[in-house]
């Protein structure tokens, strides 16, 4: 299946049409934007995120409603010592994303307590255990 995607393709390297216009990419089923997903979450916890980079820059272009593109691209921007940029996205994610919201905020709690910024990661950490029982929630209950 992956044979189908050109994941060193930069989306500035996109086909051109006859008239230099950008060709479009066909649809990608949300099975494979799923199983994609799960290629990017274990490089990145493989310490190789910067290969997924092209893997979360296309769940953003796909799913504008969803925070795991932003989020695996933060997680990515940490690892290079980019931490203003990383919480920038998280936080816009958190605002203007629908989806993984939660996760999104789950994140940037942990990434806030590891830079020493508590205060700010309190306010989080106090929002999702106050929420249902979720992912989000059991991954600040045991780092924050």
């Amino acid at each position: 299946m992956f044979h189908a995607f050109d994941f060193t393709a930069s989306f500035d390297e996109m086909p051109m049409g006859d008239a230099g216009v950008v060709m479009s990419m066909p649809r990608i089923s949300a099975e494979d934007l799923r199983c994609l997903t799960e290629v990017g979450v274990l490089a990145l916890a493989r310490e190789q995120g910067e290969s997924a980079r092209p893997i979360f820059e296309l769940l953003d272009l796909e799913q504008k409603d969803n925070a795991a593109g932003p989020i695996g691209l933060a997680m990515i921007e940490v690892a290079q010592g980019k931490d203003r940029a990383a919480f920038a996205r998280l936080r816009s994610a958190i605002v203007e994303r629908q989806r993984c919201v939660s996760e999104a905020k789950a994140v940037l709690c942990v990434f806030l307590m590891g830079f020493g910024r508590a205060a700010e990661a309190k306010i989080l950490r106090k929002e999702l255990l106050r929420g249902p029982d979720c992912g989000a929630r059991r991954l600040v209950a045991s780092y924050c």
